[in-house]
């Protein structure tokens, strides 16, 4: 492990900084735009060019790297964003925000396709599976940290943007100074939606319904915990609660969904997400009761990505992997700029409650559609899989990382040995028969 980490040491330390600063921004951003006294519908819609920046990042930043490197692509975006950082409390303005937002959106995208590129770059058939799953824990944590900042100083001040700034220009040293060579330059992101649909009709709908969901949680959970009267301690627990739920649940899920129709698992995790929802939007819970339904909530709801991507991969070959990661991601991304804004429509006619209701109107949506999809397309109740194998929300470079690609380059080489091998015993053949006759 040692060797394997060694190397990687400056990397996942510049990741692990860059996390931290962007998991204060997620949860500051919001609270303050409250503060400002943005309504729910501006917020929503700064929420929405965070979106927009990270998929048009996914298509542009390729090209960036390909024409000055890795290192100073990510030098470039990283201090970018720490600039925009600090913008945003000296220009607290809507229209100001729009832009500031997309440009983060845009950053934070380019930097995750950086690290993720080079991380493949390192990593073997052997190590592919250890790397993956460390990158997704480091994610995770380090979001659930950042946002447990937000603790330190008063929100409507200065000192919190300054201190998202500081982490994120800290990021840009431990991979400046590395003495590893950086990576051959990315591959240039490739989508078709039409084979997507054809693959799997529920692993579409479910990537839209989980951006959908999820967008609007991030843009305007903290909106409707300071509406339950939650102060900042609180509301930090109650958005990283969210968090740790769809770690904890991710992999357990997973599995479950290895051995059963994965459909039956998004099934019951959309009926649980929905109940969880409609319980927020009834009962008054405070405490530790709301931080269980956050933990709860993000089970059933952060989980349903990394399910809905094994589902499609099940129907394709092994390939195609990449090009169905891609088409997913850019799926849940669209999405999740719509969910913001839609989900705002609700609060603004019903109050806080009604982000929970939007989910639970989606959520309920999304059974439906995988109810009509089972009675023309039905699979047994255990249904051969690929292992299921966890993948955060981060860019398509993510996908060249997981090890199912590995496993179809390998395949993919051996079917061309064997067609080489084919083709010479043809040859064989044409030059002895006229021989024998």
């Amino acid at each position: 492990m040692r060797r394997l980490l060694l190397p990687l040491t400056a990397l996942l330390l510049s990741d692990a900084l860059l996390l931290v600063g962007h998991g204060l921004m997620l949860t500051l951003l919001p609270l303050r735009a409250e503060i400002e006294q943005f309504t729910a519908t501006q917020t929503g819609l700064t929420a929405s060019t965070y979106f927009v920046g990270f998929v048009i990042s996914c298509l542009v930043t390729p090209h960036i790297v390909r024409r000055v490197g890795h290192i100073r692509s990510f030098a470039v975006l990283a201090t970018i964003f720490s600039a925009v950082v600090l913008l945003f409390h000296g220009l607290p303005s809507f229209v100001a925000w729009l832009v500031l937002r997309f440009v983060v959106g845009f950053c934070i995208s380019g930097l995750y396709m950086v690290i993720e590129s080079w991380l493949n770059d390192r990593a073997t058939r052997e190590t592919r599976g250890t790397i993956l799953s460390l990158y997704t824990v480091i994610n995770l944590s380090m979001i659930i940290v950042g946002q447990q900042m937000l603790n330190f100083a008063d929100p409507s001040g200065p000192l919190l943007f300054g201190l998202a700034a500081i982490l994120l220009s800290l990021a840009i040293v431990p991979v400046c100074l590395t003495a590893t060579l950086a990576p051959t330059p990315m591959p240039v992101v490739k989508l078709n939606f039409r084979r997507l649909w054809q693959l799997s009709h529920v692993g579409m709908e479910g990537a839209i319904t989980s951006g959908l969901v999820t967008g609007a949680f991030w843009a305007l959970g903290p909106v409707y915990a300071r509406g339950l009267g939650l102060n900042t301690s609180e509301l930090t627990l109650f958005m990283s609660g969210a968090v740790l739920g769809g770690a904890l649940f991710q992999l357990p899920l997973g599995r479950l969904s290895d051995r059963y129709d994965r459909r039956l698992v998004l099934y019951f995790n959309c009926l649980a997400g929905a109940a969880v929802s409609m319980v927020l939007v009834f009962v008054p819970v405070i405490g530790n009761l709301l931080l269980l339904l956050s933990v709860l909530w993000g089970g059933a709801v952060m989980t349903m990505y990394s399910i809905c991507l094994a589902h499609t991969s099940d129907n394709a070959e092994a390939s195609d992997f990449v090009l169905i990661g891609s088409g997913i991601l850019f799926l849940f991304g669209c999405s999740s700029a719509l969910g913001a804004p839609l989900a705002s429509i609700f609060m603004s006619l019903l109050g806080p409650p009604g982000l929970f209701v939007f989910s639970a109107v989606c959520l309920l949506g999304f059974t439906l559609g995988i109810s009509i999809r089972r009675k023309s397309h039905v699979l047994p109740l255990v249904d051969s899989t690929e292992p299921f194998v966890p993948v955060s929300v981060t860019s398509p470079m993510i996908f060249e990382l997981d090890p199912r690609t590995e496993d179809a380059d390998v395949a993919q080489a051996a079917g061309g040995e064997q067609e080489e091998k084919s083709d010479g015993e043809a040859k064989v053949v044409e030059v002895i028969d006229p021989i024998e006759r």
